[in-house]
């Protein structure tokens, strides 16, 4: 599946399926899926990017609130917490390309959007998302008309606008373990020129895992709301506002205790570089009682002390669009956000006061966009300039008898640090049609960005002046620049009416910038610099049977370049992130939509990945630097992926109509982080094996049974649902991590929910 050829040899095979669907489908009209991933209202069938769409009424239907919940439902996508405990950070990768260290200083490779503002990083990135019309999930690079950040794609949560007219929804969800969710949402009447409407939504649930020594884990208290307002001024401007605020305030995820063997069972030798090997022997009786590969009931943590996950976010966006004349159009895009995130976690998964690590982050942006976007009699265009800006700072404070692994005397280490970018960037595309039935993009996008960093570190008490040079340290302060241009080129050729072909190469790049946790000061402002990517895609669109069917297929190789890496020092405990890697990422998507019959629909999506190191340079336990690409595994790279989603009509009575809606996601097994397949050879480094890296694989099924339209009175009509989210109750692990070498904690996933919900529409 992987090679030279690969795109070449399979491209005809998807084409081949696309004609011989045509003869299958029958039924209801599907719906016509409308999207803006280029900046302008289109056909999703019509424009040549992977692009999935996935609707508000499916995302109710799924339970999904926000990014949390995406994972797998568009084909090699993944989104899940970070790290163990961090069920507010997210690491999303699109054809194994994202991650990003749970820190601020880090930058994500896949974007996340709100209304097409982006999210400035992965902290507080799992939050709820109200009153969402649709997500457009685009895979693969979008440089040039989103900008840095985006080598794997983007995800934009698109809101939906006050209409205008009176009209809302009140609901209320009630299930196992104290699970209740009330939400509503209201349009008012239109008032002059001024559309309003506004949404709330409370969740709360019980905790999912005991803690004999304090408050139980995994609980939910969730609050959000969002307001937005729109101003139809003239025929010709139009003015629209939103504000969204987030609280949340919940006990961390449970983190339990695999092992304590880490380093130890892939170097049976004495690490040179600079770990103590005697104080891991010495650290294993203590914790070895405690830890367990099963599910876990009840973790202890440290007596006394208070764990907790935090979230405040506050975010405002002002969207001004003007019509010039019938082609041409002006669009202003303003946003700012504010973030306050706190966490207290339990980084060992026992009662031994071992490793307690805490943040208190606050993230602020602001971003500037002008978009003119037009079109001629065989040309579409859009050109823009931007500004963004963000200014953070994360106090962590890493508390616990052995959280420096060995080094005497320290029991606490308070680490500052301040990050800002300066960021700039102009940019245009233009559709050419060729012919009635070809047509070319061209784009292009120039990015300047400047990123400042700032911290200090401190250890109470320092136990020596050997101690004092490794971690402890006065204010450093740091700058560099970064800039890239991002083509993309695309040609489209319109086979048939419904049978579309398209080749697209597009470059992207994730911004550089400083490893400002890591051990020496030294290390945390020198700067790693940009990674860039060069992706070759080659995809089929078809829709067929008088628009009952659709099937879309791509194909794709994408090479990373100047890959960042986050490697172990020698001597160190933090790893730091340095340019050591070249990676390629190939694979192949395909997606269907039948209406099978009337009232029933079958979607299904499939994501084939395979990832290879290229060139990966890294220390090896004597502290040499080793090229270990053909030893490596790459993380974030299952091979396989899978969602099917049935949606059924079962009845239709004067009570209603009764759908069952069943969704089924697969993802198979990948590793957590980079593996190494053999402990033996001239390129072994200080890291993990394949077999302490991998997940396992994970099938979850969610079920619905849906009465709509039910007659209750008023101007409206009620729904009734009996859900069902992890329904045989699947316990595996979804994150784990390794520390510092001497022991691995693991993250799992929620136990199965069922619940009732009602809801009234108007």
């Amino acid at each position: 599946m992987h090679g030279k050829y690969f795109a070449v040899r399979t491209l005809p095979l998807l084409i081949g399926a696309a004609f011989s669907c045509q003869a299958y489908a029958a039924g209801e009209v599907l719906e016509e899926v409308v999207i803006t991933a280029q900046k302008r209202t289109e056909r999703l069938q019509d424009v040549p990017i992977s692009v999935t769409a996935i609707s508000g009424s499916q995302l109710e239907n799924r339970g999904i609130q926000g990014a949390a919940n995406l994972n797998a439902l568009a084909p090699n996508v993944t989104v899940k917490a970070a790290q163990p405990g961090a069920g507010l950070i997210a690491a999303v990768t699109i054809r194994g390309i994202g991650g990003g260290q749970p820190g601020i200083w880090s930058d994500s490779a896949t974007g996340l959007y709100l209304d097409g503002v982006y999210i400035g990083k992965t902290q507080g990135a799992l939050l709820d998302m109200l009153d969402l019309q649709r997500v457009e999930v685009l895979r693969g690079p979008q440089g040039t008309l989103f900008g840095k950040n985006t080598e794997g794609g983007a995800i934009n949560f698109i809101t939906r606008k006050p209409s205008g007219e009176f009209g809302g929804n009140v609901g209320v969800d009630v299930g196992n373990l104290g699970y209740q969710v009330m939400r509503a949402s209201m349009d008012l009447p239109q008032m002059g020129i001024m559309r309003l409407g506004f949404s709330l939504r409370d969740e709360r649930r019980d905790a999912t895992v005991a803690n004999p020594n304090g408050r139980d884990w995994n609980d939910r208290n969730r609050q959000a709301h969002r307001l937005a307002a729109g101003f139809d001024v003239s025929k010709d401007l139009k003015v629209d506002y939103a504000y969204d605020h987030t609280h949340i305030n919940e006990v961390p995820t449970a983190i339990s205790l695999l092992s304590p063997t880490g380093y130890a069972g892939l170097y049976p030798s004495s690490y040179v570089g600079g770990l103590d090997p005697v104080f891991g022997l010495r650290l294993r009786p203590a914790i070895k009682p405690y830890a367990s590969s099963g599910y876990p009931t009840s973790i202890a943590g440290d007596p006394g002390r208070d764990y907790y996950t935090k979230l405040d976010v506050n975010g405002q966006s002002l969207t001004v669009s003007y019509v010039l004349n019938p082609t041409n159009t002006l669009k202003y895009i303003g946003a700012k956000r504010k973030m306050h995130y706190q966490e207290m976690l339990d980084l060992d998964g026992t009662p031994v006061d071992l490793f307690n690590a805490g943040k208190n982050t606050y993230y602020d942006t602001s971003s500037h966009e002008l978009q003119w976007i037009g079109n001629a009699e065989r040309m579409n265009y859009v050109a823009g300039l931007y500004s963004f800006k963000d200014d953070g700072s994360t106090l962590t404070d890493q508390i616990g008898q052995y959280f420096t692994f060995g080094f005497a005397g320290a029991r606490e280490r308070l680490l500052y640090y301040k990050t800002r970018t300066n960021a700039k960037a102009a940019y245009g595309q233009i559709d050419y049609k060729l012919t009635g039935d070809l047509t070319g993009t061209l784009g292009i996008r120039r990015s300047w960005e400047e990123k400042q960093g700032y911290l200090w570190s401190t250890l109470d008490p320092v136990g020596s002046a050997g101690m004092t040079q490794y971690r402890d340290f006065a204010p450093q302060e740091a700058k560099a620049n970064f800039a890239a241009t991002t083509p993309a080129a695309a040609l489209s050729w319109k086979l048939k009416d419904g049978l579309t072909v398209y080749g697209r190469v597009a470059k992207g790049f994730k911004s550089g910038g400083f490893p400002l946790e890591a051990d020496y000061a030294v290390q945390a402002v020198r700067p790693f610099q940009q990674e860039t990517s060069t992706s070759f895609e080659l995809g089929v669109k078809s829709a067929f049977n008088d628009g009952k069917a659709q099937l879309n297929a791509t194909l794709f190789s994408t090479d990373v370049h100047d890959y960042h890496i986050n490697q172990l020092p020698p001597g160190g405990v933090s790893p730091v992130t340095v340019n050591a890697g070249k990676l390629k990422s190939e694979g192949v998507e395909v997606e269907g939509l039948y209406q099978l019959v009337d009232g029933w629909r079958l979607q299904a999506t499939y994501g084939y990945l395979h990832m290879k190191f290229k060139e990966y340079d890294t220390y090896n336990q004597y502290g040499a630097l080793v090229n270990i690409a053909d030893n490596t595994q790459a993380s974030y790279a299952p091979r396989h992926q899978l969602t099917v989603n049935l949606d059924g009509r079962l009845a239709k009575t004067d009570w209603g109509t009764l759908r069952g809606i069943v969704d089924y996601t697969f993802t198979s097994s990948y590793l957590n982080y980079h593996g190494q397949k053999s402990p033996i050879g001239t390129n072994v480094a200080v890291g993990n094996s394949v077999e302490e890296s991998t997940l396992p694989a994970l099938a979850l099924v969610n079920a619905r049974l849906l009465l709509s339209g039910v007659p209750v009175g008023g101007p409206g009509k009620a729904e009734i649902s009996l859900w069902a989210r992890n329904l045989t109750n699947v316990k595996k692990q979804t994150t784990h991590i390794d520390i510092a070498g001497f022991y691995r904690i693991a993250g799992w996933t929620d136990p199965r929910m069922v619940g009732l919900g009602l809801n009234y529409k108007w």
